[in-house]
């Protein structure tokens, strides 16, 4: 595929799939709250697949860089984050051991596990020793139906399986939730702030279809 075809591929996506919805900011909110216990607010994070830049805008970390193939997306993002307008396959130009977060969320699934593989290696090349990387995805084991309604899904992973990637990739997972959020967004997730928190606060959450875990890599 040439780049222009995938650029045009990718922002299709965005129109069809995943269009900007200013109701996302609520939740975000709410998530990064949650997840900021992982995150070092002093080193530097990276999204992958970083979509409309609400991870980037929510969290407190030191520089702050966001990778996605649409340029288009760019302008959504936060003042002062680094932008990486490519292919997550290609090498990252970012120094090892730079950074403190590698986050992505809805983002494996959509490479082959040999490629996530590589992109694991990569996000552990620039990871300071105990640095995180905090992934969210579809759960499959709780979503099997709905899993490969997004037509650019390759792997299917549930949370133990994701878990065998990860150690195989030279990660240790520090905490996993197999029920995390509600399969996507589009469905009865709340939308209010409070609301997220208060779901997130619950011990177990119905409706949940994503799970979350929490790796440290090794070196």
């Amino acid at each position: 595929m040439s780049q222009s075809a995938t650029e045009l591929y990718t922002s299709v996506y965005h129109q069809t799939r995943f269009a900007f919805d200013p109701e996302r900011a609520k939740v975000w909110r709410a998530l990064c709250r949650y997840l900021q216990t992982w995150v070092d607010p002093q080193a530097g994070s990276l999204d992958l697949g970083a979509g409309y830049g609400d991870f980037s805008r929510f969290i407190e970390s030191g520089p702050k860089w966001a990778l996605d193939l649409n340029p288009d997306l760019i302008p959504h993002w936060a003042e002062g984050v680094r932008p990486l307008i490519q292919g997550a396959l290609a090498p990252l130009p970012i120094p090892n051991g730079s950074l403190g977060t590698v986050f992505a969320s809805n983002f494996f699934e959509h490479f082959t596990t040999d490629e996530g593989q590589q992109i694991l290696q990569e996000a552990r090349r620039t990871l300071q020793p105990g640095g995180k990387l905090i992934a969210v995805q579809p759960n499959f084991r709780l979503e099997p139906h709905r899993y490969f309604d997004d037509y650019t899904h390759k792997t299917a992973y549930t949370d133990a399986g994701f878990a065998g990637l990860l150690a195989a990739s030279g990660f240790r997972v520090v905490h996993s939730e197999p029920r995390f959020t509600p399969f996507t967004m589009k469905s009865r997730w709340p939308k209010a702030e409070w609301m997220v928190s208060l779901y997130l606060a619950l011990p177990y959450r119905p409706l949940a279809g994503q799970f979350l875990v929490v790796a440290e890599a090794t070196h």
